[in-house]
């Protein structure tokens, strides 16, 4: 919620997903609104299940005031038992002078999941842990902050 002056988290963000209703093969397009980025910079983490798969290549972020938006690569991408891990790492001076942008990409369904659940969590990125160690598969961290529910049937 809120925001504003007052407003001490590591970045607002929210999730939608498009469509909600795919069969096996097919894909969704998330899309992550997010703003007023922590000053030390955020780590955006997407969890999901491996119903789902990352489709390589399909991230894109859109940074207002800017005309193109431009391609990026997860700096992680992982697998723990049944769930899917994406990581990706930012300054605040990437959104720009608004502090805001949009990333937008896509999962596709990789089987049968009645009801697979999409996941974000934004933290202040650390700035005493190199990004390359500072996401632990064995302990996330992760506390949802906004969900989409996609509905994978036959």
């Amino acid at each position: 919620g809120g925001g504003g002056d007052d407003y001490l988290g590591a970045a607002l963000v929210s999730l939608r997903a498009s469509p909600t209703r795919i069969d096996p093969g097919d894909r969704t397009e998330l899309t992550i609104d997010i703003a007023e980025v922590d000053e030390n910079g955020i780590a955006l983490k997407i969890k999901f299940p491996t119903s789902l798969g990352y489709v390589q290549s399909s991230t894109t972020l859109e940074v207002s005031g800017e005309d193109q938006p431009i391609t990026i690569t997860p700096s992680e991408a992982v697998r723990v038992e049944e769930v899917r891990y994406l990581v990706y790492y930012f300054t605040q001076s990437r959104f720009g002078r608004h502090n805001q942008g949009t990333l937008k990409l896509q999962l596709e369904a990789t089987s049968e999941d009645s009801d697979a659940e999409v996941e974000i969590d934004a933290d202040v990125d650390d700035p005493r842990i190199s990004n390359s160690t500072e996401f632990d598969r064995n302990n996330p961290e992760f506390g949802a902050e906004d969900s989409a529910r996609i509905r994978i049937e036959d």
